[in-house]
């Protein structure tokens, strides 16, 4: 039996395929608003936590999950591929990675393999789907490791925010954006860069403006396979519109969009789109 385990950054829950191959399960972060902690798995009121933290002055905090969590993860029997956030975004990717060596310590012929996502949400999860299908194509560890390096290098991630609360807070983009965006109804369009950092692309004032500018940059960039994610929160509507709008643009490429969970929701905040493709 494979295990296929990643943090919440991936925004699914279960994994569909591979029943009596392989499994699949999540480790949560955990968010820290108001003296009052969220833990993002299947319970988690994304809602209280999203009004919470748009009426608490005070910064947020988020943890990744520790290393004894991965190390129990993959302690598991079998061989395990562990998916997380960009590292340039969250300490994950190295809390998993010495995970890995406790276990190794202890059992040194252990086959785990351990992929920086290089971005989060959608592309995390498109990950964890490519090591399904190559698991089931009979593919080794060594392989399906090299294959999803490869592949995290070529999916692109975009987003759009009509809030910069945290990301401001937490330095990741400039106070004039932010205020732009919060003030004057713009939303902020943005990419993960090749160091899986954000970086600013643009703006766009209301949602058809912002399905507009999603679907030039996404046709600019160029789409890496034959399936576009979309990941949201609490926005199916604009999600929609702009699958519509991607699917006209692109013959033959699948749509699919999901909820964030509580982590990817906490950044994005609230009607914040984030797209792998």
């Amino acid at each position: 039996m494979w295990h296929l385990v990643a943090d919440t950054a991936c925004d699914l829950y279960t994994l569909d395929g591979g029943e009596g191959a392989l499994d699949f399960t999540t480790i949560p972060f955990s968010i820290r608003i108001g003296g009052k902690e969220y833990i993002d798995d299947e319970r988690m009121p994304i809602d209280e936590m999203l009004e919470a933290n748009e009426t608490h002055a005070e910064i947020a905090q988020t943890a990744c999950p520790s290393p004894e969590d991965w190390r129990q993860k993959f302690s598991a029997p079998g061989p395990v591929i562990a998916f997380t956030i960009s590292s340039a975004l969250s300490g994950s990717y190295n809390s998993a990675c010495t995970g890995r060596d406790m276990i190794l310590e202890e059992e040194p012929d252990k086959q785990i393999a351990v992929i920086d996502s290089k971005a989060t949400g959608p592309e995390e999860a498109m990950l964890i789907w490519r090591a399904r299908d190559l698991i089931l194509a009979g593919k080794t560890i060594e392989e399906i490791e090299k294959d999803l390096n490869e592949t995290a290098e070529k999916i692109h991630t975009s987003f759009a925010l009509s809030s910069y609360r945290n990301l401001i807070k937490n330095g990741r983009v400039s106070r004039l954006i932010g205020f732009i965006a919060g003030h004057l109804g713009f939303w902020g369009i943005g990419i993960g860069d090749e160091k899986g950092e954000i970086a600013i692309r643009g703006k766009a004032r209301g949602s058809k403006s912002m399905v507009r500018f999603l679907v030039e940059e996404i046709t600019r960039v160029g789409v890496a396979g034959k399936q576009i994610l979309i990941s949201h929160c609490r926005n199916l509507k604009d999600a929609e519109a702009l699958k519509a709008a991607l699917e006209a643009a692109f013959s033959g490429i699948e749509v699919l969009v999901q909820e964030a969970r509580g982590l990817d929701s906490f950044y994005a905040e609230r009607s914040g789109l984030i797209i792998g493709y």
